[in-house]
């Protein structure tokens, strides 16, 4: 009778196990792989390789490790373990893992999305998909500190973007000209939506911390995307959807049981406005709902 073959994945489980039963009967060296200037690769570290790169021949792990050990000694050497920024991204890569390793050990496994899910979150969302359109936006950019009223003033007049952009050039201000495109699936909800009836040339301005944006609806065109072919992403957004909400579910009374203080510098991060201010419409005939439009406009960059 022909014996059955054992993946490769349980080789590996059983070449690891093998190794790490010898730390029970002898030293933890037992367990040392290889020793680079003294500091030694164990066998624990390439089972956590093994575990994350599954597909990659051990040999191959064992020489990344090496190789990876080295640069952590040349950093060393050259004090970079001592630089804030560094030391930051430590404690931040330490908190991320610890965060992760507790809501995975309550959060359990999550659902694969239904088909009937996936339908149904295509049928909701059809700027997303079956009447997503392509937008093209023609942006006039200019520094802070090139910005005068009287620029502003024309700006916000039924001008068109070409009769902007001579008027800037006869006043010698600096401007670059861009061409952005977006799908109305990149866009918030109610923009998506509102774009939909909005006329071509319509202008915005945009005034954000670093620079202002003169921005115009240069083409719209209809791109749908079909059930089939939006299905890898809905189930990859549902499960998203999914992990975030047991997330929360964990977070949720955590917070409420912490004793959480907001210090002064804390309070002001909160209350300070969002980045970048809300644009003006530059068309004077505009609807006022068409804020939110405007606002949108500013998430394109």
């Amino acid at each position: 009778m022909q014996k059955p073959k054992l993946s490769r994945g349980v080789v590996v489980a059983g070449v690891l196990l093998a190794l790490a039963g010898c730390g029970e009967k002898a030293k933890d060296s037992s367990q040392s792989l290889a020793r680079i200037n003294g500091s030694e690769i164990t066998i624990h570290q390439l089972n956590a390789e093994v575990k994350t790169s599954p597909n990659l021949p051990m040999p191959t792990l064992l020489e990344a490790l090496i190789n990876r050990q080295l640069l952590v000694d040349a950093a060393k050497k050259a004090k970079l373990d001592e630089d804030p920024a560094v030391l930051a991204e430590l404690q931040k890569a330490r908190d991320t893992v610890l965060a992760q390793a507790y809501v995975a050990s309550r959060a359990g496994t999550v659902t694969p999305p239904t088909d009937q899910e996936v339908a149904q979150f295509y049928k909701d969302s059809p700027d997303s998909f079956a009447q997503r359109r392509q937008y093209e936006f023609n942006e006039l950019i200019i520094e802070p500190a090139a910005m005068t009223p009287e620029i502003e003033k024309f700006m916000t007049g039924k001008k068109g973007i070409d009769e902007v952009a001579n008027f800037l050039n006869t006043q010698r201000v600096p401007f670059r000209r861009e061409t952005v495109n977006r799908f109305s699936s990149e866009l918030p909800q109610v923009m998506a939506t509102s774009l939909r009836t909005m006329e071509i040339g319509t202008l915005f301005v945009v005034k954000e911390a670093s620079q202002t944006l003169l921005v115009s609806l240069a083409d719209s065109k209809s791109i749908p995307l079909s059930v089939n072919a939006a299905a890898p992403q809905i189930r990859q957004l549902l499960a998203s959807q999914k992990y975030t909400e047991r997330v929360n579910a964990q977070i949720t009374p955590l917070r409420t049981a912490a004793k959480i203080e907001y210090l002064p510098r804390g309070e002001a991060i909160l209350k300070a406005a969002p980045a970048g201010a809300a644009p003006t419409n530059a068309a004077a005939g505009n609807k006022a709902d068409d804020g939110h439009i405007q606002r949108g406009v500013a998430g394109l960059k």
